[in-house]
Formats: structure tokens, sequence, C-alpha cells
């Protein structure tokens, strides 16, 4: 049931302008919700709307914005800033928090969010420690708010598509599910460098891969029963975790699957493919329309073949995707859907449960590789 509160147009707060500009993005474009406060410690980031992008960070996201807004002060667009988040917390006009903070802070602000009745949207991990999540258990179960996490290639067009037809049952018995992520470095310009070491990130595998673990369980629908892990860790002698993870298991009842993630590229590209008893999909995401992987051959951004065991190229069914595959997109759509689903007290996309179940693999598969040690 919808209280007195959400009787008006919510207001939203995001904490943290890295990877929380392409929340405001979301914010900015929601018909349910307005944007109202922003917050963070960096003071160039406060000076105006494209102050992150002044200071280099996050450029990808820049093109979510008008040219004309990004040279605006905040309150020009009437949003109001802040250096304190206890602030936001307090403040009885925010009704919806973004947190976009430094993943080992992830766990405490939902926590503060959580006491001042907030709805939340939490960028993945939901935490970089198993026991802070098992401890909310309770807590997230007889919360009154809608909580989800930023697992945003979920809303991604090329990764729906991918999921109806598994839903469709156009693959038959699904027997192999397989993620390859060919990507640069993790961007060395986060405040105190916090990304790079493992204590503050959880390092690669709880950091992003947490992402290919939910597509896997998402995609398929069937929950992953065991897992292997092997990584390396010899190329970025900055970064205190590994640089490469190469991990497979199985799943619940049947079917394999492998997941293989770098940090060595110059380049990016995420391949999918799914196979069934009945017919295989094969899917490709890229970061920028041009690629140096195909010579700059194609143009889109995404791609999906459908075609059967032992079938022709030519007989397939192929399908591209523009921008709106790209992944700044598809964050500012994830929060215009959460805004969506907080006024309309419906499902989130992804739940606490879900970053729940993408950690706990996460964390298996680094003990696997037996590099968190006996306290993990």
């Amino acid at each position: 049931m919808k209280d007195d509160r959400e009787k008006r147009r919510l207001k939203a707060a995001v904490i943290g302008l890295g990877i929380g500009m392409a929340h405001v993005a979301g914010y900015l474009k929601s018909e349910d919700v307005e944007l109202y406060a922003v917050c963070d410690l960096i003071p160039q980031r406060l000076s105006c709307v494209g102050g992150t992008f002044e200071s280099g960070s996050m450029l990808c996201l820049r093109p979510l914005f008008s040219p004309d807004v990004l040279g605006k002060r905040w309150e020009e667009i009437g949003v109001k800033v802040s250096r304190s988040y206890e602030e936001i917390l307090n403040d009885p006009e925010v009704d919806i928090i973004s947190i976009c903070t430094p993943d080992y802070l992830h766990h405490e602000h939902l926590r503060s969010a959580m006491r001042h009745k907030k709805h939340i949207m939490l960028e993945k991990p939901v935490s970089i420690n198993l026991e802070d999540t098992e401890s909310l258990k309770e807590e997230i179960a007889d919360y009154e708010r809608q909580i989800c996490i930023g697992y945003e290639f979920r809303v991604n067009p090329v990764i729906k598509r991918l999921k109806e037809y598994v839903d469709r049952g156009e693959l038959g018995v699904l027997q192999a599910f397989s993620l390859y992520h060919f990507r640069t470095p993790f961007r060395r310009d986060k405040w105190n460098q916090w990304i790079q070491k493992r204590e503050f990130s959880g390092g690669l595998v709880i950091e992003e891969t947490c992402h290919w673990f939910d597509l896997a369980r998402y995609i398929t629908g069937k929950e992953i029963d065991s897992v292997h892990c092997v990584t390396a860790s010899g190329v970025h002698d900055d970064f205190d975790f590994e640089d490469i993870a190469y991990i497979q298991g199985t799943y619940e009842g049947r079917g394999i699957f492998q997941i293989s993630h770098a940090l060595t590229g110059f380049d990016f590209s995420l391949q999918i493919t799914i196979h069934g008893s009945k017919g295989t999909l094969w899917a490709g995401l890229k970061e920028q329309s041009y690629s140096s992987l195909d010579n700059g051959a194609t143009d889109y951004y995404g791609i999906v073949s459908k075609g059967v065991p032992g079938g022709l190229p030519t007989d397939a069914i192929i399908e591209t995707f523009g921008e709106e595959a790209a992944e700044p997109w598809n964050i500012q759509e994830m929060v215009v859907e959460f805004c969506h689903d907080v006024v309309e007290g419906t499902p989130v996309r992804a739940s606490y449960d879900d970053g729940i179940d993408s950690l706990r693999i996460a964390v298996a598969a680094l003990r696997s590789a037996d590099v968190l040690g006996e306290s993990s």
C-alpha cells in the first residue's frame, strides 16, 4: 500500500557522483520521480552538473546529458548539493536514495538508509562481505520500502531478447551457458584509488564478475550448484587482486556454465552463448560503435543470433541493437524502471536476494581459487 509520501511526486537523492551520474540521468528522465539532491566529497563534482566529467572521470556517461545542462550549477536545475550523507538521510524531503559509494561502504550506507525508511537503489555488489548480508536478512524481509540492486544488464535489450527466447522454450532443454568478458582495467581515478584494493572493492570477482553470475542465473532461470575458479594476477601491479578469472561450474538439475573475465584488454567485448537441445543463442555487446576487435566492420552495439545445432549461418535469425544496448543507457533505464516500480508498488527488476545470490557465488569462486584465506 502506498503511504502519504507517495501521493505527491517522490524526490530522489544520489550519493556518489561517479557511476552515480548515470543514476542522476535516470532520475532526470523519470516521469515518476524528481531529482532533489546530490551528494559527494569531491568539490569539483558539486560545482556543476558536468563537474564529474571535467575531472576526466566516467566520460562514458557524458552522452546521457545534453550539453546545455552540463555547464549549469546543480542549483540552476533545482537540485540541492551536499557533502554530507547524514544530511541527505535526515532530510524528510528525500524519499529515494541511490547509493553509488565505494563498494566497502555499501552495507553501512544501506543500513543507514533503511533506518531512515528510504526507498533504495543500491549499486552492486550488495557488500564485499557475505556475513554482512546475512545479518540483514530479517530486516530486509520486513522492510516496507523498495530496494533494488544495480544489475543494469537485466534491462539491456540484448539480454532481454536472450531471456525471451529461453522463457518461451525455443532452445529446448538448456545444456550450457558461457560468458566471455574482455575489457580494459578499472578506472584509476577513483576516490583514494579504492577500487584498486581488495579490502575496499572485493577484487575483480566480487566487484564486477557478480554481474555475470547474476546474468548466469537471470537468463537461464536456473540456480548455480557448484563453482570452480582459477585466477591470474601478474599484469597490473597497482591492483592487489586478480586481473583474470576463469570460472566454471554446474547448474542445479542439469547444465554447465563457464565465465571468463579479464581486465587486461585494450577494448571491450562481452559475448554470451546459450546452448539448448533445440537451438543455440549467441550474443555480443560492445562499449562503443567502433571496435578494434572487428576492425571497425560493425557499427551496432549489440547483436543476437539464433540458430539450430548444425544449421547454416544463412539460416540464423539475427537482430542488432544500437546505443540503447550500451551500459550507460542501461543504468539510466534501470533507474527509470525503479522509479516506476516504487510509485506503482510493483516488484523491482533485481532484488536484494539477487544481490546476495551473486555475492555468494563470487565468494565461493574466490574460495575455490584460494585467494581469500581461511578467515573468509
